[in-house]
């Protein structure tokens, strides 16, 4: 058995913090990602009363709650992107 004490425990995060983390990492890179869809976020999020929780606890009730799209932006309007031809 492992020693407990050697056992790292996850840090709780402020919700506020977790939301603008979670737009940040995650909606952003999407299609869909507008201001209603954070102001949705938001809400939901602040409707749970939990005011501390992890990264990854956090993760999982926003995929099973807002079933987000995952269609990635296409990033070919950038003229750098085009001339090294990474689309």
């Amino acid at each position: 058995m492992a020693d407990e004490s050697l056992v790292k425990h996850k840090q709780n995060a402020k919700i506020e913090h977790l939301i603008n983390w979670y737009h940040g990492n995650f909606c952003v890179k999407h299609e869909d990602s507008t201001k209603e869809h954070f102001d949705e976020m938001k809400g939901r999020a602040l409707s749970w009363n939990i005011s501390e929780m992890t990264h990854k606890e956090f993760v999982f009730r926003m995929r099973r709650e807002l079933k987000c799209n995952s269609n990635k932006r296409k990033f070919t309007d950038c003229p750098i992107c085009r001339k090294l031809e990474v689309f």
